[in-house]
């Protein structure tokens, strides 16, 4: 048994996909995903999130978080997502690395070029972008409530709701050299969000496995993004209760 799969077989965690189930695209992508993760480990607990009523994405994302039950771990990922071979037992791995940290295995940051030429596997991110998160099951909870008291409910932003968590109270996010993960939904954005940047800047590939990558190259002093989030999304933050949302 190969390290990636003993650790699989021994951590817990869980994997909620935030969908939208009216578009024919993401259906396809969503039946992609799960049939490769069930092909690899046939009872990995997956539950896809659909945002039947087009509520939008924070309220969808919400209830992914949600969906985590006693699990250590809570894999995150968006319904127009591919991954690389051996995905689940790769996020084991990782998971093994980091146990405490918030963990995007997709980045589409510059700074994956520098850490490559380091010989670093991991960079230290700046903000959040949703597509795959690993989520410690403690981080959950704190940031919800965070969330509840610091931003405006009318705020539609999920990404960005967690950047904001991250930056406000010093918490570092950290993404995976090279991604695990795809974005194939660069140019079919449900909520219009579409540009051909918004892409992995090193993805492995879907027929590659990650298992056997030395996590520990630029673990401890990774590489930082320097991005900053939009400055217009801070009007919807607040220092503590109570808050509205502003016209």
């Amino acid at each position: 048994m190969t390290f990636g799969a003993s650790l699989l077989a021994k951590l817990d965690f869980t994997v909620a996909i935030q969908h939208t189930p009216d578009r024919a695209d993401r259906r396809k992508w969503v039946k992609s995903v799960v049939k490769r993760m069930r092909a690899e480990r046939a009872d990995i607990a997956i539950d896809v999130v659909e945002d039947k009523k087009r509520e939008g994405c924070w309220p969808t994302y919400l209830r992914c978080l949600k969906a985590v039950s006693s699990a250590s771990h809570h894999l995150v990922l968006q319904d127009d997502v591919t991954v690389c071979k051996d995905f689940l037992a790769c996020v084991g791995e990782i998971i093994h690395v980091r146990p405490r940290s918030l963990i995007s295995l997709y980045t589409s940051s510059r700074q994956v070029y520098a850490a490559r030429r380091r010989g670093d596997s991991w960079i230290q991110d700046s903000s959040v972008a949703g597509l795959a998160l690993i989520w410690p099951r403690e981080l959950i909870g704190e940031f919800i409530r965070w969330q509840e008291d610091h931003i405006a409910q009318a705020f539609p932003g999920d990404d960005l709701r967690v950047s904001m968590w991250l930056i406000k109270t010093s918490k570092p996010i950290f993404a995976t050299v090279p991604s695990l993960a795809q974005h194939l939904g660069s140019e079919a954005s449900v909520v219009g969000l579409n540009a051909r940047s918004k892409v992995a800047a090193c993805y492995i590939g879907d027929k590659r496995s990650a298992i056997g990558i030395d996590w520990s190259q630029g673990l401890r002093f990774p590489l930082k993004d320097r991005t900053q989030i939009l400055v217009e999304s801070w009007r919807y933050y607040r220092n503590g209760r109570p808050h509205q949302a502003q016209a």
